[in-house]
């Protein structure tokens, strides 16, 4: 039996759907800042509540369902307890809606360890917010591909491969976008269950067996994302990282880049432009080279801060952290931060020339917290420091 299901979903948002403030206190500040920006509370309420009138009549209890009508309830002239009640009422839908969440957690978690690496890896980590690229089929297989770009997650494309289908229910369709998940072992392989968003539904699909394939961007994409131009990007990839081509229609190995266009010489196929656009063979894929900077993805994953790690030189410190490169600039407090009690003299020297008032609070925050706990800071400047270290 399933834990995750639509209905679950739908009563939690349901619950979610009206605004309330929660104390008096709260609708006195509420009150107040109507008032000094010339707002009318009472109309404001009223639209909210109007909007969405005619669900919270469908999902209501019949308690509250009176002061929908009256139109009082998302209003200081509720009565006090009913007010409570219903707080406490949307408290219970939300917890109910978290033990689903947790219980999907567990499920999960006893079936990562019959899967294939690939495909533990990808679960281990979250799909939310994928979205579907493109769904291929046949009569015993299906793969769906996925843009990660709004996920949680270093992947920028992801590949699950149902094989050997024994049941699907519900429609799945490209541009859709992966919400709520719950996976499980069955005796005939594994099942999982999907809710997805625009349009919503709930999907279900049990195979013999679900594999995955995974690739990242390049480590220089992030420079070349907007408004960047293809033939300088592809100079900066490394074919020993494993570069693949990737559209909705095709993937192909990137065997060759080159100096002149179409730069890229792909595995078992063409890559070119003409008037019309840009092809791979006979497919259009773009409108022109530089839609193709979102096509490359690598089997390696390279890390896009990691020369923020790369160690400053104890001699070059002072001048990197007080000055203005904001790379040098980061570089010098990491390398600091990595290393409190070996550098404690010339932190302490960064550190009395330092002006609290004029530098980041966060940044401040952190590290003078970080070289205190290290007991490194001298008497002086745990003075000079105090507002921070007594937050």
């Amino acid at each position: 039996m399933w834990h995750l299901t639509m209905q679950e979903k739908k009563a939690y948002e349901n619950a979610m759907k009206l605004f309330i403030y929660e104390s008096d206190e709260e609708w006195t500040d509420y009150l107040s800042y109507a008032k000094e920006n010339d707002i009318d509370p009472y109309k404001e309420k009223k639209q909210e509540l109007d909007e969405i009138r005619d669900s919270l009549m469908n999902y209501l209890p019949l308690r509250f369902q009176p002061y929908v009508l009256d139109g009082t309830l998302n209003t200081p002239d509720v009565p006090k307890h009913i007010r409570e009640d219903f707080l406490g009422w949307r408290n219970e839908q939300e917890q109910l809606f978290e033990n689903i969440l947790d219980a999907t957690y567990e499920e999960k978690q006893k079936t990562l360890a019959y899967m294939e690496p690939k495909a533990r890896e990808v679960f281990e980590q979250s799909l939310h917010d994928a979205t579907i690229v493109s769904i291929q089929r046949n009569a015993t297989q299906v793969e769906l591909t996925f843009d990660m770009a709004g996920g949680f997650t270093a992947k920028s494309i992801i590949y699950l491969k149902f094989n050997n289908i024994i049941s699907e229910l519900g429609q799945v369709e490209p541009a859709q976008f992966y919400i709520y998940d719950e996976l499980r072992k069955t005796a005939n392989g594994i099942a999982l269950r999907v809710i997805f968003d625009c349009p919503e539904v709930e999907w279900t699909i049990e195979a013999e067996e679900l594999d995955a394939e995974f690739y990242y961007r390049p480590k220089t994409y992030s420079d070349f994302a907007e408004n960047g131009n293809f033939s300088t990007y592809v100079q900066t990839l490394q074919l020993e990282h494993g570069l693949i081509f990737i559209t909705p229609q095709l993937k192909k190995r990137v065997i060759g880049i080159q100096q002149h266009a179409p730069f890229l010489i792909l595995e078992n196929s063409h890559l070119y432009e003409n008037d019309q656009g840009i092809f791979v063979d006979t497919i259009r894929v773009a409108d022109k080279l530089e839609d193709c900077i979102h096509f490359l993805h690598t089997d390696t994953y390279e890390d896009p801060y990691a020369h923020f790690s790369e160690p400053v030189p104890a001699q070059d410190l002072e001048e990197a952290a007080l000055g203005k490169d904001l790379e040098l600039k980061v570089r010098a407090w990491n390398t600091m931060y990595a290393n409190p009690v070996l550098l404690a003299e010339k932190i302490n020297q960064i550190l009395m020339q330092m002006n609290p008032a004029q530098e980041d609070d966060m940044m401040q925050n952190v590290f003078i917290r970080h070289f205190y706990n290290e007991g490194i800071l001298t008497t002086e400047l745990q003075a000079k420091f105090n507002d921070i270290l007594e937050e």
